[in-house]
């Protein structure tokens, strides 16, 4: 009797992890890190694209189309003139202006950030 208890409980507990594991799954960000040197190489759309990891960021957001694109850039000059660079070139790819969120301070400065997230949420 304490035997079969102890099997349903667990059979009821496999239930619910596995209801709640799709979810847990879906809601996870989509991010990337983009390098100035893949940057460097790739100043046009298809090569963009070909970037692991931005066709994916990019197709997270339009898989959900309330969500934001979220760039953090490393600070200065030169942070803000290639974080805008790229936001013009997803702007080409078909992602909104009012979509997308730059944030200085990646911490490194050779590196940009991308992650969705939903509008008004931050995942840091």
């Amino acid at each position: 009797m304490m035997q079969s208890k102890s099997v349903s409980m667990r059979a009821i507990q496999f239930v619910i992890i596995a209801l709640f594991l799709p979810v847990i799954v879906i809601a996870a960000p989509v991010e990337m890190e983009l390098q100035a040197e893949q940057w460097e190489s790739s100043r046009n759309g298809e090569r963009l694209l070909g970037i692991d990891g931005l066709a994916g960021v990019v197709s997270g957001w339009s898989s959900d189309q309330s969500q934001q694109i979220e760039l953090q850039y490393p600070g200065g000059e030169e942070g803000e003139l290639w974080v805008y660079q790229l936001m013009d070139w997803l702007v080409a790819m078909g992602v909104p202006s009012t979509k997308m969120v730059a944030v200085p301070g990646s911490g490194q400065g050779d590196v940009i950030r991308l992650r969705v997230i939903r509008s008004g949420e931050n995942f840091r």
